[in-house]
């Protein structure tokens, strides 16, 4: 679902991205007074409903929380939580082990494995993964797969230079979107590449009107009616199941066990159901996360 490497420029503006967005997006969530912890987001509603599950998780557990909401890319968000910014936020774990030089898989155990070690020294770790998976799709509407006959990633690649495609801003630059990764297993080049959003609103109600013929959006989330999810055939996506970035520093063992608690509950319909809420119905993250933890008893 969403990795990169970036250049320096891009660096710099993420830098400075961090110091305003930070400052400016906090949301308070009122807590009593016990141990203290800022928990962000990334700006795509996948991110934005699981940062507020497992906050509102640990709140209603006494821990005093303040919420910063849609902060950015990865590329902002992972920065802020090194340098203390924050204390905590949603991710996948085969995109951040990407993101972070490492080599996902498809099997969600291995996938962990790689990533707690490479997070060893980072002052960061993950919460065990989360059963639902969620990862980058191709999609297509019905009448675009039976013109050109596509049911594969491969079979796409053939008449990507007719099409247009639409995904988020940073997709050229991440290695399982249209970056080094993707490049060297299918070589998609599409006649124009949009950048609109990670597999939110943008991308699907252009997908939808024809302003694009392919549209990178997210398995485990909203997809619109009428669109059809090419087949990765080449395995280009890994294990992405949702996980709890921590500093070390936070992740007592008794934060980790109220985490692992919500994480068993989140499945991929689970998933889907509430960032269906969020995208198609418009409703509050806040809101949907805490309808989720009432119906499941939680924490």
């Amino acid at each position: 679902m969403r990795t990169v490497r970036i250049t320096r420029g891009v660096r710099r503006l993420g830098a400075l991205f961090v110091g305003v967005a930070i400052v400016g997006a906090t949301a308070g969530i009122a807590g009593a007074a016990g141990p203290s912890l800022t928990v962000g987001s990334q700006n795509f509603p996948g991110a934005q409903v699981l940062s507020q599950v497992w906050a509102q998780a640990l709140k209603a557990k006494g821990y005093d929380i303040t919420f910063k909401d849609s902060l950015g890319p990865r590329e902002v968000v992972v920065p802020a939580l090194k340098n203390g910014q924050l204390d905590a936020e949603s991710e996948f774990q085969g995109t951040l082990l990407t993101f972070l030089g490492g080599t996902p898989t498809t099997n969600s155990q291995s996938t962990y494995k790689a990533l707690v070690a490479k997070l060893a020294g980072t002052g960061l770790v993950a919460s065990a993964p989360a059963p639902a998976v969620d990862v980058n799709g191709f999609f297509v509407l019905k009448g675009t797969a039976s013109k050109y006959k596509l049911k594969t990633v491969s079979d796409l690649a053939k008449v990507a230079p007719k099409l247009s495609f639409g995904g988020p801003q940073e997709c050229e630059l991440r290695p399982l979107c249209l970056g080094t990764t993707e490049q060297h297993l299918y070589g998609l080049k599409f006649k124009d590449v949009k950048k609109l959003d990670s597999g939110g609103p943008i991308t699907v109600s252009s997908l939808t009107n024809g302003d694009i013929d392919v549209g990178l959006l997210f398995t485990g989330e909203s997809v619109p009616k009428g669109a059809v999810l090419l087949a990765d055939n080449k395995n280009l996506q890994p294990s992405d199941n949702p996980v709890f970035l921590i500093r070390k520093d936070k992740a007592t063992s008794a934060l980790l066990k109220i985490v692992d608690g919500v994480s068993a509950k989140i499945t991929t319909q689970a998933l889907s159901a509430m960032v269906s809420q969020v995208q198609d119905q418009k409703q509050d993250p806040a809101t949907v996360a805490a309808n989720f933890l009432k119906k499941n008893k939680l924490p």
